[in-house]
């Protein structure tokens, strides 16, 4: 059974549940700027931007999980976290899934930082018996759904922001499309400066 906001799910013997996954939420001055591109991809795809607070770049998504485990799952987002050093993201690209219909901008090359919480984290979940996907990490942000067409053009301004912590989201199913909620979120504690 589902919440009046969508967010929490009765299931059989689990008890209530929610969507959730752990993100990087861009900074207010990255998200300004991946709030213009996604207009702009949006007219070249005839697909639907995200809300401006719904960008996001996902590490793990967990799909529904019981709510009796969300303080374990705020556990392991601090571990994550305290293990990892804050670092430059740059997304440089754009494409299309076009079997998924989602326009998305991504990194040419994974930032080893990166890599590592991603690792780190996906490790802790499955220590957990918790859910992760099995495919390879490509990191991207979603910047139009129900695209209709290919992009023009590949290429993009380079759009940066020093990731310093991560999230745990939870996904509510609303009338006017999805919207994330955080619930958590930790520094990136194993500091280090950058470049």
């Amino acid at each position: 059974m589902s919440g009046a906001n969508g967010t929490t799910r009765q299931t059989r013997n689990r008890g209530p549940s929610a969507r959730l996954f752990f993100a990087l939420v861009p900074d207010t001055g990255a998200r300004d700027t991946l709030v213009t591109l996604a207009q702009d991809v949006v007219r070249d795809t005839g697909g639907r931007a995200p809300r401006a607070e719904n960008l996001h770049l996902t590490l793990a998504f967990l799909g529904n999980v019981p709510q009796r485990r969300l303080e374990e799952l705020k556990t392991i987002g601090a571990r994550a976290a305290a293990a990892a050093a804050p670092f430059l993201l740059t997304l440089d690209s754009v494409g299309v899934f076009r079997e998924a219909g989602v326009a998305w901008a991504g990194t040419e090359a994974v930032p080893d930082e990166l890599q590592r919480l991603f690792d780190g984290l996906r490790s802790l979940l499955r220590a957990a018996d918790l859910p992760t996907e099995h495919r390879a990490f490509h990191p991207h942000l979603t910047l139009a759904r129900r695209c209709v067409r290919g992009l023009r053009s590949a290429a993009m301004a380079p759009v940066a922001w020093r990731v310093e912590s991560i999230a745990l989201m939870a996904s509510e199913t609303l009338p006017a499309g999805p919207r994330y909620r955080e619930l958590a979120s930790w520094p990136l504690a194993a500091a280090c400066p950058l470049p």
